[in-house]
This record gives C-alpha cells, sequence and structure tokens, in this order.
C-alpha cells in the first residue's frame, strides 16, 4: 500500500528495463522497493545492477511480509543515510548483500 499511494501521491511514470516494471518520480536520490512497486528518483542513472538489487528486495519483501518494513526496510533506509556521510561498502551490509544474491547479482 505505501509504494502505491507514492506512486499515485507523486504521479510516478511507469517505465521498463532490463525486463521489469518500476517507476521514475522525484523521491530522495535512491531507489527503493515496496512491495510489488519498485521506485526511483527521477535524478538517478538506473542500470542493471540497481534493477536486480531492487527485485532481490522484493523477493524479501514476499518472503517476510509487513516485517520486510522492519527487518530490510528501516536498517536499509539508515544504512543509505550512513553510507552517504561515512561512506563504507553499503552493500555489505547483510540485508543489502541478500538482496543481491536473491536478485541475481554475483
Amino acid at each position: 500500500l505505501i509504494g502505491f499511494f507514492i506512486i499515485k501521491i507523486m504521479k510516478a511514470e511507469k517505465t521498463e528495463m532490463y525486463g521489469t516494471s518500476y517507476f521514475v518520480c522525484p523521491l530522495f536520490r535512491s531507489g527503493v522497493s515496496l512491495g510489488n512497486y519498485i521506485i526511483f528518483d527521477n535524478t538517478i542513472y538506473v542500470d542493471n545492477f540497481s534493477v536486480k538489487h531492487e527485485k532481490g528486495h522484493q523477493r524479501q519483501s514476499l518472503y517476510l511480509g509487513w516485517l520486510y518494513l522492519l527487518i530490510i526496510g528501516l536498517p536499509s533506509l539508515i544504512g543509505n543515510i550512513l553510507h552517504r556521510f561515512f561512506k563504507f561498502d553499503y552493500y555489505k551490509l547483510w540485508w543489502e548483500h541478500w538482496a543481491n544474491l536473491l536478485g541475481g547479482i554475483k
């Protein structure tokens, strides 16, 4: 529901790349996966890695249901913010690494 409301309120445009549909709108210079919705900020370059990574988060959401927001979503948001200040390897955090594996990134 959160993803649905974001794309409606922000008037996100649906697009497709690498065989995956996603939405583009002004967000927070990042990508986010909320249920069936992958949303990217319209100011960032979307590449195959990003699409696969967010597809991995979608699978996490399917596995965890609403707990996804607490177990994956919140730590991911905090990790992303901290990464912007402290410049560490964000994708080595366990929940991001797991998203990469589920998205098919080796």
